[in-house]
């Protein structure tokens, strides 16, 4: 079977000592001295070839440059070249954009070496060229790496981010069989075609009190005090446990989906554009609708997102649409008589769409690359009887 090529990153947690944590905070300060070097020096118009032969003749000039491993401080030019890359396209797009700014040292918070200095010990460690060997949880093998990024996350959290490269088959057999179509939403975080519902933790909702308190904690005290910081360190730990307890939620969500279904289909949704809506704006970035989404992609066999507009206003079973408005929570069907759950109905159109639009490409494809097994009746029959029996209970 053929085979193809990507890129995987794992992330790892690092104990390094006192001294090496020191070392660490030190290379961060370089890379970070490097970055700003160019913005002051003007050579952010530059591309990122002049910029290594900039640094070359610096680091002849500043000696506690050569301290530091040459490829790293390299990656700081690459940083700025794509960093003004993205501007100019956002630019050319008609967006209005600043210019890159200069980084304080709480702003700068990770380093990269790549291709070469690294490696992992026998006694699995992590070596780094002019930093040495540094003690590192590995929850999984790793083969092949190519890059190992260190970020500092917090006050005293140091990772390494490992990318491998990796191979995997190009067509995997998926079977339709076991495919599931999800509706996201706010109350309810899912709710799929299978009437499996989670409830929508909002992790930054249960935090506003405790937010709010460290916050006006933080704007009475003075800049750049002992106290500013033991308060602005308090925030970033709020903040830091938040982000900590929605990753853990969405991991578990998106490994149990992607380890029961072969087939998902989404709703492709325009987050930042439902965002304009400032009563929600809060309650859709807290929910991580995307992130979610992009933890199926890379976890699941297969994950469809589908163009589905008016999945809760359409009846599932004849197609019917039935004008309703956010507040009202039941899909009833004036024709078929239908009554269900409007999250489970739009949950339900998103599959059967997500069905008919896969099996149509399905069709375009040549024989020899159709490795996706054919659709078993067993499962439309599953379908048909949640909606009979659904149907039924209204009449009854």
């Amino acid at each position: 079977m053929n085979r193809h090529l990507h890129q995987r990153n794992y992330k790892f947690r690092l104990y390094p000592s006192v001294q090496q944590e020191q070392q660490l905070a030190e290379t961060l300060d370089g890379c970070r001295w490097v970055y700003n070097y160019f913005l002051d020096s003007g050579f952010t118009g530059e591309s990122e070839y002049d910029m290594n032969y900039a640094l070359t003749e610096l680091k002849e000039q500043t000696p506690f440059l050569r301290n530091y491993h040459s490829k790293m401080l390299q990656m700081v030019a690459k940083k700025i070249a794509t960093a003004n890359k993205a501007l100019k396209a956002l630019r050319k797009n008609g967006h209005k954009v600043g210019r890159l700014k200069y980084l304080q040292s709480d702003e700068y918070n990770s380093f990269t070496y790549n291709q070469s200095g690294f490696d992992i010990t026998a006694d699995n460690q992590l070596w780094l060229s002019k930093i040495g060997k540094l003690r590192i949880k590995l929850h999984r093998k790793v083969q092949n790496i190519k890059q190992v990024t260190v970020k500092r996350e917090g006050k005293r959290r140091w990772y390494a981010v490992i990318c491998c490269e990796l191979t995997e088959p190009i067509f995997k057999f998926v079977d339709t069989s076991k495919s599931i179509g999800i509706d996201v939403g706010i109350t309810k975080f899912v709710h799929d075609s299978d009437n499996h519902e989670v409830e929508n933790p909002l992790f930054l909702k249960k935090m506003l009190k405790p937010l709010g308190r460290a916050s006006r904690q933080l704007s009475r005290r003075q800049k750049g005090s002992a106290n500013y910081q033991k308060a602005k360190t308090r925030l970033q730990v709020l903040h830091e446990r938040i982000r900590n307890q929605r990753m853990d939620f969405l991991h578990k969500q998106s490994s149990s989906y992607s380890a029961r279904y072969d087939l998902i289909f989404l709703e492709k949704l325009r987050v930042l554009n439902m965002t304009k809506n400032h009563r929600l704006a809060r309650a859709i970035l807290d929910s991580g609708w995307s992130t979610f989404s992009s933890m199926l992609k890379y976890k699941a066999k297969q994950i469809v997102e589908v163009y589905s507009p008016n999945a809760s206003v359409d009846c599932s079973h004849c197609g019917h649409k039935v004008q309703k408005s956010l507040a009202v929570r039941i899909h009833r069907c004036d024709k078929c008589f239908l009554v269900l759950d409007r999250d489970h109905n739009a949950a339900l159109n998103i599959l059967q769409r997500g069905l008919n639009s896969f099996l149509l490409e399905l069709k375009h494809l040549p024989m020899e690359r159709r490795e996706v097994t054919p659709v078993e009746f067993e499962r439309s029959k599953k379908q048909e009887s949640i909606v009979v029996e659904a149907h039924d209970f209204s009449r009854g």
